[in-house]
């Protein structure tokens, strides 16, 4: 009786250590700051600030674990399971997680300053810089862009951005395509709610799909959409793979000297979610 008893306590233990090591009962670290990222488990989307943010950190010597994935989906899928203490991620992402009243994750910290968002543009078409700025200022002047923003975060985010109270003028004499008569954006489709697919998998929904659908309408072309993974976007407009990328793309220096941006048509900042207490 003993030795049965023995052997099930010892089986009751492996089990409690294999379901450990898959993540779904591991204690998680109460996070309030990235000032509470040591030792945590946090998940965050490849190639985005958030990401950058986090390997300064371990750069700077934080025994954070980066937990990286190619789509921001994956990273919520981890927060669910119990495999990560948190998202790092855009306010404007997580805004679509933390809406609604079964949501079981929470915003436990925002950073102070807005990271800007703009349209990335192969460097050296300054026509279509020059037509994309005039079209989002148009959106600006005729509030369309702000009514975009309420359907999917539910509040005009786009307040203060741009101060516009005039439409401009939109120059498409000159303007060329990768398409004739089209206009073709590059985006990741797994991003919600800037980009991502309705419950059929079928049409591409989301505020930077409707903002690239209003661009093209003011630009009297047909709109197509190329989804691509992020971590290869940008070598896909060096390749004329598109136009344009709509992809929530954060303004940086780097990118700047890289590509034509845009001024800001968004801002955004970065927020961490973790689950609810029980």
């Amino acid at each position: 009786m003993k030795m049965k008893k023995l052997l099930a306590a010892v089986l009751a233990c492996l089990l409690v250590l294999s379901c450990t090591a898959c993540g779904g009962t591991a204690e998680t670290k109460t996070i309030a700051s990235p000032d509470d990222f040591d030792g945590a488990k946090v998940s965050v989307q490849t190639a985005t600030t958030a990401h950058d943010s986090l390997q300064e950190m371990v750069d700077n010597g934080s025994t954070v674990e980066i937990l990286p994935y190619e789509k921001i989906t994956q990273c919520f899928d981890d927060l669910e399971l119990g495999r990560c203490d948190a998202v790092y991620v855009d306010s404007v992402v997580a805004a679509y997680y933390l809406t609604g009243d079964d949501s079981n994750v929470q915003s436990v910290w925002t950073s102070d300053e807005g990271e800007p968002m703009g349209i990335c543009i192969k460097k050296g078409n300054t026509e279509l810089l020059a037509a994309v700025e005039a079209a989002v200022d148009t959106l600006y002047a005729n509030g369309k862009i702000g009514e975009i923003a309420k359907t999917h975060f539910g509040d005009n985010v786009t307040e203060g951005v741009r101060n516009v109270t005039e439409a401009p003028v939109i120059d498409t004499e000159n303007l060329k395509t990768v398409k004739e008569g089209k206009l073709l954006v590059g985006f990741e489709a797994g991003y919600p709610p800037m980009e991502y697919t309705d419950d059929t998998g079928l049409n591409y929904i989301g505020f930077d799909v409707d903002l690239a659908k209003e661009i093209a309408a003011l630009f009297g072309l047909e709109i197509e959409f190329v989804n691509t993974a992020w971590d290869g976007i940008f070598a896909g407009l060096d390749k004329d793979q598109y136009d344009m990328i709509i992809s929530g793309v954060s303004i940086t220096p780097d990118r700047q000297e890289a590509y034509e941006m845009t001024e800001p048509y968004i801002s955004n900042k970065l927020v961490i979610v973790t689950k609810k207490p029980e």
